[in-house]
């Protein structure tokens, strides 16, 4: 079926039809700078914030219409709203304690708790025990004993590497796979220079009535206290767990993870095994407006990174007899050389951002229509994918790294004194691996724009270990070596055999969504209608450190991005971070949301 058309929309699906024949393609800026735009910004807004997995049956009252996975229309399709059945009456009260200004006044009286707890990670910090500045997570850990009694008194607490959480929530059904859901509770630092720019303090957890001020607001403190708070209403009110559910928050995610979630990880793999959980959710993709319709985008994948040294050895001496080319130079040339040859950049259909193209085509309600035709077209033809690629890419070349490797030149080192020719110079090439590509297919393009710059200076080469090049009339040598390497991702399944636990969080960020009464907002009534899009954050999350443990792994964590609500994703990694207030009781709804509908879930 492709495209729905216009006589067959239903009131969920807005008649947004492909009719007509295809148009000659024109100019049309002002329709590929939103396009534009909108990857843009949710590739911004992502970085910061296998198993058949539906029920075997419906139970009697149960109102999910999410088990219609429409498999007949091919091109993104939608779940219904799954909302849960056996707790059907429980979800109901769960969602009218969210509206009590008492539970309000608790929920800010959390968060704001939680960012007055300073958890700042430093790039230069040592491990633990070794560097007293992570010795402050420790009144975090008093803090959330304390906000949460009821977690405490039937979950069990692990702790891991000193300052890292692992609560496990036992369910009845051992042989269901466990729900795992992460989240951090370190923030980035705060720059004093900016404190003045500040509406309220970044410590000061400040509640003017709409707002929660503070660093850690939005990213992630947010998701550590909504994540808790669901489980602890779920145990007010006597639920237990048929599915096992577990908790795992790192303390050092903004600065790689390494020392939280990379000592919790193990502890994991030991005690479960390889894909051993049913899903894994953790913070990222968020929803809000695009081409006149709400869009939600939970990231389904994450590029890979590399970090390259390129080193260049030679003679030193006075600079009063210098060679023709000195180390610098010889380093300079090889910087060159790379900047004159980036990685090539395609649209390719079986990409996570081409995918999200045809959701957008689908279902964006004000699309121009020869963009939207354009699109359809480039499913079948491969001559519109080019022409869409290079309409896209002219229009702004920053959008080609959202499709390929990319590659930035950031450090760079050599000489000690102005009259000393450099004996020792080096670069750091960081690369950002496209999520269709590999570490072995980025070392072996190095290796090829790079030789030239060896023999053209007589250098012995050794690229990444292995020796490439030896010039009998050497004048130096030139290495690689990838001091750092996380490659691409798994792309969690989407679609077809193996997405059962997608269409579970769809289902669910549906429900949550239509479930609140958008209105109250001054939002339309076009706003009543979401849809979920896979979408490829920018940058990576702590769930590197899991992939082997689930083939369904998501980042979302259902923050309203770049609404009126809540601008910017609410100052995230910046001045003047906050937290709507509303957008967070959506969070909580969200969460206790997808624990029930994964409770009532079998795999296949």
């Amino acid at each position: 079926m492709g495209f729905i058309s216009r006589d067959k929309a239903t009131s969920l699906r807005p008649p947004y039809a492909f009719t007509g024949n295809p148009p000659r393609f024109r100019k049309y800026s002002r329709y590929i700078s939103c396009l534009l735009f909108v990857l843009i910004a949710l590739s911004i807004a992502v970085y910061f914030f296998p198993g058949h997995l539906l029920p075997r049956s419906l139970p009697s009252g149960h109102t999910a219409q999410g088990q219609d996975l429409r498999a007949d229309d091919p091109v993104c399709p939608q779940a219904d709203a799954l909302v849960p059945g056996v707790n059907h009456d429980l979800w109901l009260t769960l969602g009218d304690a969210l509206s009590t200004p008492l539970f309000q006044a608790r929920a800010v009286r959390l968060v704001s708790g939680a960012v007055q707890i300073k958890g700042e990670s430093f790039i230069d910090m040592g491990p633990v025990g070794n560097d007293s500045r992570w010795e402050v997570h420790a009144a975090m850990h008093t803090y959330l004993t304390r906000a949460f009694p009821l977690i405490n008194k039937f979950l069990t607490r692990e702790v891991v590497n000193t300052y890292g959480l692992l609560y496990t929530w036992n369910g009845s059904d051992p042989s269901l796979k466990p729900l795992l859901m992460l989240a951090h509770i370190d923030t980035v630092p705060v720059d004093d220079s900016t404190l003045g720019a500040w509406t309220h303090p970044p410590w000061s957890g400040a509640f003017d009535g709409t707002y929660i001020w503070g660093r850690g607001s939005a990213d992630d403190k947010s998701g550590t206290i909504g994540t808790m708070l669901a489980i602890e209403m779920l145990l007010e009110r006597r639920f237990f767990p048929t599915r096992t559910i577990v908790l795992a928050f790192g303390f050092d995610e903004e600065i790689g993870g390494a020392q939280g979630a990379g000592h919790i990880s193990p502890v994991l793999q030991q005690r479960y095994g390889p894909n051993s959980f049913a899903a894994i959710l953790d913070e990222g993709g968020s929803f809000g407006e695009e081409y006149g319709s709400i869009f939600a985008s939970p990231g389904v994948a994450e590029k890979g990174s590399m970090n390259v040294r390129m080193e260049i050895t030679g003679a030193g001496g006075h600079s009063s007899v210098p060679p023709a080319h000195i180390s610098i130079g010889k380093l300079a040339a090889a910087i060159v050389k790379l900047e004159d040859n980036p990685f090539e950049a395609h649209l390719l259909r079986e990409s996570v951002i081409y995918r999200r193209l045809l959701c957008l085509a689908k279902y964006g309600a004000d699309m121009d229509p020869m963009l939207r035709q354009n699109i359809k077209d480039s499913m079948t033809s491969d001559q519109s994918l080019l022409e869409l690629e290079r309409i896209l890419f002219n229009a702004a070349p920053i959008v080609k790294t959202l499709v390929s490797t990319t590659q930035s030149v950031n450090v760079i080192q050599g000489g000690f004194a102005p009259n000393a020719l450099p004996e020792q110079v080096f670069a750091i090439v960081n690369h950002r691996i496209d999520s269709l590509s590999s570490s072995a297919a980025v070392k072996a393009r190095d290796t090829s724009i790079l030789e030239e710059v060896a023999r053209r200076f007589n250098l012995n080469y050794n690229p990444f270990g292995i020796a490439n090049y030896h010039s009998a009339a050497f004048t130096g040598n030139f290495s690689l070596v990838a001091t750092t390497l996380l490659e691409p991702s798994p792309i969690s399944p989407t679609e077809g055999v193996g997405a059962g636990a997608y269409h579970v969080l769809s289902g669910s960020i549906i429900a949550a969504y239509n479930t609140y009464n958008w209105t109250n907002s001054g939002r339309s009534k076009k706003d009543n209608t979401i849809f979920v899009t896979p979408a490829l954050p920018s940058g990576n999350t702590d769930t590197r450190f899991y992939w082997n443990l689930s083939s369904n792994i998501f980042r979302y964590n259902h923050d309203n991005f770049g609404s009126p609500e809540h601008p910017l994703g609410g100052g995230v990694h910046s001045v003047n971070e906050r937290l709507h207030v509303r957008v967070f009781l959506e969070m909580v709804r969200f969460y206790f949301t997808y624990i029930l509908n994964m409770q009532e879930c079998r795999e296949a």
